[in-house]
C-alpha cells in the first residue's frame, strides 16, 4: 500500500461529549496520565510522552515516537487549531500507534478489549484515545486528530460533516499557512458513482443520520470528503466551519452550504459534480 493511499475508518463514539466551553487538560493532568501508562506499560516496549493535550503512546521505539508527536502530529494540530476549533479537547486523548497491522490488533485487544473492524484506526471516545495501525501511512493520524476536536467544538456535527473533514485530510498538505487537502484514493470510486449514476442526491447525503451515513449504499465518505475540498478550493470552508457552526436551526449543514457558496442546492450540485468527475490526482 502507498504512503498516501491509507485511509481511517473512524468509529466515532459520541457517549462522552464534551462541550465548546470545556476546560482543556492541565499540564499536571498529563503528567499524572503518562506517568500511569509508563507504570502500565513497563517492559512492554513501549514509549510515552506528551504532545499538546496529548499523551502519545508508541511501540516503534523511543526517536520514531517522538518524530511522530513532534511533527506530523504537532503541525497538524497546529494548524486545526488555526484554521477551526477554538476549544482544545476537554478531557486527555491518548494517542496509540502501533507500528503495524499485527501490533495495532494485538494492544486493541490486550489494552482496549477491542477487535477493530479497520485495519488502520479509529477514535474511541469511551476510552478516550486514537488508537492506530501508523505503519502505512500518516495519514490515519491526521484523519483521526480531527474528531475529538470537533466533539469538543462542535458536539451535534453530523456524520458526514465529521467524516469529511476528517476524510479531507487523510492527504494533508499546508498552503499559505493553511491546512489542505490533496485529492486522495477515494476519487476513483465516487468518479465511478456519479458516472453511473448510483450517487444519491446531495441533500439525501446532508441529511442522513448516523447509521444512515456509516450504512449507506453509495460511497459517502469519499461524497463527503470530496464535497469538502470544492468548499477549500472555493476558499469558503473555513467560513463554512463557522456559518454551520453557529446555525442553531439547521442541524444539515444545507443553509450554511447555500448561504456560503451563494446558491440553492439546486444550482450548486450539479456544479459540483461536474468538477469531481472531471478532478485529476487520486495519488495511485
Amino acid at each position: 500500500m502507498k504512503l498516501t493511499a491509507c485511509i481511517a475508518i473512524a468509529l466515532f463514539a459520541a457517549t462522552s461529549i464534551a462541550s465548546a466551553d470545556t476546560v482543556a487538560p492541565t499540564k499536571e493532568n498529563l503528567q499524572a496520565r503518562k506517568a500511569a501508562l509508563e507504570k502500565k506499560l513497563a517492559g512492554a516496549g513501549f514509549s510515552v510522552m506528551i504532545e499538546g493535550t496529548f499523551v502519545v503512546v508508541g511501540d516503534e521505539g523511543p526517536k520514531m515516537v517522538a518524530h511522530r508527536a513532534t511533527g506530523i502530529m504537532r503541525w497538524c494540530i497546529n494548524l486545526l487549531e488555526k484554521d477551526f476549533f477554538a476549544a482544545k479537547p476537554g478531557k486527555v486523548i491518548e494517542v496509540w500507534l502501533f507500528a503495524n497491522e499485527k501490533t495495532y490488533r494485538k494492544g486493541a485487544k490486550k489494552y482496549f478489549d477491542d477487535e477493530p473492524t479497520t485495519p488502520y484506526g479509529y477514535y474511541s471516545s469511551a476510552d478516550d484515545a486514537l488508537i492506530m495501525n501508523i505503519g502505512p501511512c500518516a495519514g490515519t493520524l491526521t484523519h483521526e486528530l480531527v474528531h475529538p476536536y470537533m466533539e469538543a467544538n462542535f458536539p451535534n456535527v453530523p456524520s458526514w460533516f465529521n467524516e469529511g473533514l476528517a476524510s479531507l485530510y487523510e492527504r494533508p498538505s499546508e498552503k499559505a499557512g493553511h491546512i489542505i487537502g490533496l485529492s486522495n484514493w477515494r476519487l476513483p470510486n465516487l468518479k465511478k458513482q456519479i458516472k453511473d449514476k448510483t450517487l444519491p442526491p446531495l441533500a439525501t447525503m446532508l441529511s442522513s443520520t448516523r447509521d444512515g451515513f456509516y450504512e449507506a449504499d453509495y460511497d459517502a465518505y469519499a461524497y463527503a470528503r470530496y464535497l469538502m475540498q470544492y468548499l477549500q478550493e472555493k476558499d469558503k470552508l473555513r467560513e463554512f466551519y463557522k456559518t454551520f457552526l453557529a446555525d442553531k436551526k439547521d442541524l444539515t449543514g444545507k443553509t450554511a452550504l447555500e448561504t456560503v457558496l451563494g446558491e440553492k442546492l439546486d444550482t450548486l450540485e450539479p456544479k459540483w459534480r461536474k468538477w469531481a468527475a472531471e478532478l485529476k490526482g487520486d495519488n495511485k
